[in-house]
């Protein structure tokens, strides 16, 4: 009998031969009042890990950052940037340490990234939104792709 290895989707994951695919570049805007030192956010993964953050004007794992500054008093500026997030549901968690929210004057601050947003009135705020669904990551294209090379050899 001649026997076949074929290495799944599903067990290169479970080997990490394929690594972590990554789904998209989602963008991130984010509107500071001039008590930004106060704010901060968290972008939490399903599985409970923190993929990205902001504490104090200090950004982390966002990348493509740019900063436009804002000549109204009650406005700081507003940072731009990318995030390339994997395929799931993602739940960002925003916090004002003072507890007078993201807010001076008649400006309200605000989080938007890729398809969610909020801000934070009082201490704090959350909203969540979702990666994927569309094109697939180029990791699970080449696996499927070798996956129908070996059923066709395997046919033959």
């Amino acid at each position: 009998m001649n026997k076949r290895f074929m290495l799944t989707a599903a067990g290169a994951a479970a080997t990490g031969f394929a690594g972590a695919a990554h789904a998209e570049v989602v963008n991130m805007e984010n509107g500071l009042d001039r008590w930004f030192g106060e704010h901060s956010w968290q972008v939490v993964s399903s599985g409970g890990s923190t993929v990205a953050s902001m504490a104090g004007g200090s950004y982390n794992g966002v990348d493509n950052f740019s900063y436009v500054t804002n000549t109204a008093t009650s406005i700081f500026g507003t940072a731009y940037g990318t995030m390339d997030l994997a395929s799931g549901t993602y739940t960002v968690n925003m916090q004002d340490s003072w507890g007078d929210g993201w807010a001076w004057g008649s400006y309200a601050g605000y989080l938007i990234i890729g398809s969610g947003s909020g801000g934070v009135s009082v201490s704090s705020g959350s909203f969540s939104f979702t990666v994927g669904g569309g094109v697939p990551a180029p990791g699970a294209l080449a696996l499927l792709g070798l996956a129908g090379v070996a059923g066709a050899r395997r046919r033959k």
